[in-house]
């Protein structure tokens, strides 16, 4: 993966320096490379930002690089060899920093985080992401809960619905499970035409899907002996939850193929519900109309909470322009118009209480913030992707009906306890 990261690499670079770069007259420029998945740029105003920022440091130019997806975390060999890629590396999950901070690649924000960056100006489930041992070596981006997305027409016509047009939360999993059954079209040959719900169980979610259930369910991701729960009477309900609705053809599998199934399925009307991040609601209403869904909580999660997560942005030690690439971070890529595009238009959130509190007289982030108060964060893990490979697999054989959740649940126990995922 790393050869073939650094031919890709070496490739925009030589692209870079045909000219397709942010560039300044200034007489002494000071380069800035930026490396992230190549979806993110698609999202993320970057550019706008780099023009922004330039017309207050002049002599800063820009030059962007490109990678697929997880192909970030390779990166750690470069540095760990004193390798200069990048200035700001945009990684997948602050699990990542703890591998990269181990090894003493990462360089902390601790510096700058005062005024109006101080600590306490920050959402504290991303912060609290960010930091290791103490002090923070990332800075949140792209910021997520786990959640319910519901078609609000598709619930009233089932009657799931008050007086006002409002979805009303299911209770349990078995009034879940009743939705559901409700929310689900089948034609006369029995065939589905119309889940009840789509969720997300591909790699990329499902560690977060997982336990955003776990969470909800018991208050906590952790069993009696602290160690993440993968063999509590609600693991198994939960298991068993979802692999009775795809076997009754209430719960659709398009993840397992394809990580977009779900807002795929609300986007044409495949599915009445989906279960994934917050941010969704935003993009799927820009196709079918916002006032055609809410944000329902995963049962109990009002209660006992659910699941947040994040991106980060790091700095490596092997940086040449540390305090342009701090100044850029907190400058541009948390300036008020940045985070409220992406809220506006993709739904995201970056870090700062601020940005929210700026958009919570909209129902939506209403919802988001009371989720916030109660949001949990996975643990920051050494081997996250070995757990995520394990669970994707053992999980999603469940669903294709090929084991019972009880052996679900035993496997990925047996095949994790040699797993460094302390906490």
């Amino acid at each position: 993966m790393f050869k073939r990261f650094k031919r890709y690499v070496m490739v925009l670079l030589i692209v870079g320096l045909l000219g397709i770069s942010v560039v300044t007259g200034a007489a002494e420029n000071k380069e800035l490379k930026i490396i992230a998945e190549a979806w993110y740029y698609n999202k993320y105003p970057l550019e706008k930002a780099a023009e922004l920022f330039v017309k207050d440091h002049p002599e800063v130019t820009f030059t962007w690089l490109k990678a697929g997806d997880f192909e970030i975390a390779p990166l750690m060999l470069a540095w760990s060899r004193g390798n200069y890629i990048a200035d700001i590396a945009i990684v997948g999950t602050p699990s990542e920093a703890v591998s990269f901070q181990a090894k003493g690649l990462l360089v902390d924000f601790e510096d700058v985080l005062k005024g109006e960056y101080a600590k306490d100006k920050w959402l504290k489930a991303f912060l609290d992401e960010c930091t290791i041992d103490g002090k923070v070596y990332a800075i949140p981006t792209d910021a997520e809960v786990m959640t319910l997305i519901a078609r609000k027409d598709y619930a009233a016509e089932a009657g799931l619905a008050d007086e006002n047009g409002n979805i009303i939360p299911p209770r349990t999993l078995n009034d879940f499970y009743s939705y559901l059954e409700k929310l689900t079209i089948k034609d006369e040959l029995g065939k589905t035409v119309r889940y009840g719900m789509d969720v997300n169980w591909s790699k990329e979610y499902m560690i977060y899907t997982y336990f955003s259930g776990i969470q909800a369910l018991r208050g906590t991701i952790y069993d009696e002996n602290s160690n993440l729960d993968f063999s509590s009477e609600e693991a198994l309900a939960l298991l068993s939850f979802w692999q009775r609705g795809v076997k009754e053809g209430l719960i659709s599998t398009s993840s397992l193929v394809d990580h977009s199934g779900p807002r795929n399925s609300m986007k044409s009307g495949l599915a009445a519900i989906m279960w994934e991040d917050h941010a969704r609601v935003i993009e799927i209403g820009q196709v079918i109309g916002q006032d055609k869904l809410e944000i329902v909580p995963i049962p109990d999660a009002l209660t006992n909470g659910t699941v947040s997560y994040c991106m980060s942005l790091m700095i490596p030690k092997t940086a040449k322009n540390e305090e342009l690439a701090k100044a850029f971070v907190l400058e541009q890529l948390n300036a008020d118009w940045f985070a409220h595009y992406l809220m506006d238009n993709w739904g995201k959130l970056l870090g700062m209480k601020r940005h929210l509190e700026g958009r919570i007289d909209l129902p939506i982030w209403r919802t988001v913030s009371q989720m916030l108060e109660k949001t949990v964060s996975l643990p920051h893990m050494v081997d996250h992707p070995r757990l995520v490979d394990i669970m994707t697999t053992e999980i999603q054989n469940m669903l294709k009906l090929e084991q019972t959740p009880e052996e679900t649940l035993s496997n990925i126990r047996q095949k994790s306890s040699k797993l460094n995922l302390v906490h």
